[in-house]
């Protein structure tokens, strides 16, 4: 069994993969548009979500770290 705080870290972990690859291009996000059957015809939509997805995650993380100390 894992202990919380280990919990914490491999959650953080995968964060920092998908802001990787969030940074990396946009196909993650407009991937997930398609899964959810969301217009991906408007770039500007579609970088809208990416830096949003990317703050939301940024926040998750400093949240927890936060909550490690």
């Amino acid at each position: 069994m894992q202990t919380k705080r280990e919990l914490q870290e491999g959650a953080i972990q995968r964060l920092e993969k998908t802001i990787a690859q969030h940074e990396a291009s946009a196909d993650l996000t407009i991937s997930i548009m398609e899964d959810k059957e969301m217009s991906t015809g408007s770039t500007d939509k579609v970088e809208s979500i990416r830096q949003s997805k990317i703050k939301s995650a940024r926040q998750t993380i400093e949240n927890t770290r936060k909550l490690m100390r």
